[in-house]
């Protein structure tokens, strides 16, 4: 009775243990599976550029930046060109009107 129980011990640590490992095995598969398609993803975004072009990034900002600054001196010297032209039309009319009402 005795050897029937290790017997029966051993039959189901035996089938437990190559259950595990064949579980094992299918995991580590899919696992070698899913990494090589994170390396091929990987391979495909091209990462190693990325600092290269954050740099890139960065220097046409700096250069938008300067160039918005130039485009907002340009418009503030434009209006005082322009509100300078309105007040010498505004007198050319005025004085228009006085010659041509006499």
């Amino acid at each position: 009775m005795l050897l029937a129980l290790i017997i029966l011990w051993l039959v189901v640590v035996v089938a437990t243990s190559v259950w595990v490992g064949l579980r094992g095995r299918r995991l580590a598969v899919s696992a070698r599976a899913a990494q090589a398609e994170v390396d091929r993803y990987m391979a495909a975004s091209q990462l190693d550029l990325l600092p290269a072009k954050l740099e890139e990034l960065q220097r046409r900002q700096h250069a938008l930046k300067e160039v918005l600054a130039r485009l907002q001196v340009s418009i503030a010297e434009f209006m005082v060109l322009y509100r300078s032209l309105d007040a010498v039309r505004r007198e050319l009319t005025s004085a228009r009107s006085f010659f041509t009402t006499k």
